[in-house]
């Protein structure tokens, strides 16, 4: 299944970590033990809080693997930050860390 983020943050910025959680949310309650494919069609831009909110903290919970996002339709800048992300979600002090100030900047 794809899964096209704008529509379920509703926008075509993906900045705050409280839309970060809402695609973390997303995920958790429709599509655990389901294979499915994020989409950054339409996504302007993208920052690391949002990230962490969401696809770190998927990743960290087992729920999500670096395979599962649509490559064709995601800018470079973003997979960098993806990758950036999910480097930090590897080594969890590192990622707690950035949770944490992510979420004092909101």
């Amino acid at each position: 299944m794809k899964l096209v983020i704008s529509e379920v943050i509703k926008q075509s910025n993906a900045i705050s970590h409280s839309d970060g959680l809402k695609l973390y949310d997303y995920v958790l309650l429709n599509l655990k033990g389901k294979a499915y494919i994020l989409s950054f069609d339409g996504i302007n831009r993208v920052s690391t809080a949002f990230l962490n909110a969401s696809i770190g903290k998927l990743f960290i919970d087992g729920l999500f693997q670096e395979d599962f996002i649509d490559k064709a339709e995601t800018k470079d800048i973003i997979l960098k930050k993806i990758d950036s992300v999910l480097a930090n979600a590897k080594n969890p002090d590192v990622y707690n860390q950035a949770v944490n100030d992510a979420h004092e900047l909101c």
